[in-house]
C-alpha cells in the first residue's frame, strides 16, 4: 500500500500543477485518486490535514543539479582509472615476484646438475649447499611450483 501512495505521489509531483487528491478507503485500503472514489470506496477527504502541491524547478537549481551530476561523473572516471592503476601495480607486483622465484629455481636446478656432474668431492659439497641454501630462499619467499 505505501507503494501505490508513492507511486501517486510521484505522479501529482511530476504534473508540476497542484491537483485536489481524494482520499478513499475501504476496509484497511487506502487509495489516494485525483477523481472521485471507485465503486466500493467512502470517500474520507475531510479527515485530511493538508493539501499536496508541487514546486517547480528554477533554472538555477537546475543548473546547480547539472553541474553536481557532472563532477559526480568525473569523480567515478576518476575512482576507476586509479582502480585501473592499482589494477595494474598489483599484476606487476605479482609477476615481479614469480620472476623471483622462477630465477631462484633456475639457479637450484643449475647447481644439482653442477653437483651431479662434477668430479671434485669438494665442489659438490658446495654445489650441494647452494642448492640448500637457495631452496631455504625459495620457502621463506612462499615460491611453490
Amino acid at each position: 500500500m505505501p507503494r501505490q501512495i508513492a507511486i501517486l505521489l510521484l505522479t501529482l509531483a511530476a504534473s508540476g500543477a497542484a491537483h485536489a487528491v481524494t482520499k478513499c478507503q475501504s476496509g484497511k485500503e487506502t487509495l489516494y485518486t485525483a477523481a472521485s472514489c471507485p465503486a466500493g470506496y467512502r470517500d474520507v477527504t475531510s479527515g485530511m490535514r493538508a493539501n499536496v502541491t508541487t514546486i517547480t524547478k528554477t533554472p538555477k537549481i537546475r543548473q546547480d543539479e547539472q553541474a553536481y551530476l557532472q563532477s559526480r561523473a568525473q569523480l567515478a572516471q576518476q575512482i576507476q582509472a586509479w582502480q585501473g592503476r592499482e589494477d595494474d601495480l598489483d599484476l606487476r607486483a605479482q609477476n615481479a615476484f614469480w620472476n623471483q622465484c622462477r630465477a631462484l629455481e633456475y639457479q637450484a636446478r643449475a647447481a644439482e646438475r653442477a653437483m651431479h656432474t662434477t668430479e671434485y668431492w669438494s665442489r659438490a659439497d658446495r654445489y650441494r649447499s647452494d642448492v640448500h641454501a637457495l631452496r631455504s630462499q625459495q620457502y621463506e619467499m612462499g615460491c611453490y611450483f
